[in-house]
């Protein structure tokens, strides 16, 4: 699990997977991360029970471990999971009506 992702909730469908949501409060649009075996999905959902099957890249983006030319520059694989959720959560801005509401949150912290 990432550390960095802890203000959302974290469970445990099956012993192979791990699933992250976070959806601000009074927001019909979220954040859903499913780790899998050896890559990660990273995902704009509409609620937490939102179904993404074959979704666009807009909305849904699978997430490899970084290739070896990768780990040599020192990109983890959180690293890439963290770039990903930061590309969603501007999508999940949009879609709330709030395009600036992560960017301001991000330089507020």
């Amino acid at each position: 699990m990432i550390k960095r992702l802890n203000k959302g909730k974290w469970s445990r469908p099956t012993d192979r997977s791990a699933v992250y949501i976070e959806i601000e409060p009074g927001r019909a649009w979220g954040l859903r991360i499913t780790l899998i075996d050896d890559y990660a999905r990273v995902e704009a959902v509409k609620g937490e029970k939102d179904p993404l099957y074959n979704a666009p890249k807009r909305y849904s983006t699978k997430v490899l471990p970084p290739t070896l030319f990768e780990k040599i520059r020192g990109i983890s694989f959180d690293d890439k999971i963290m770039a990903e959720v930061a590309n969603k959560r501007i999508v999940i801005g949009q879609e709330n009506g709030e395009p600036e509401f992560f960017q301001e949150r991000q330089k507020r912290n």
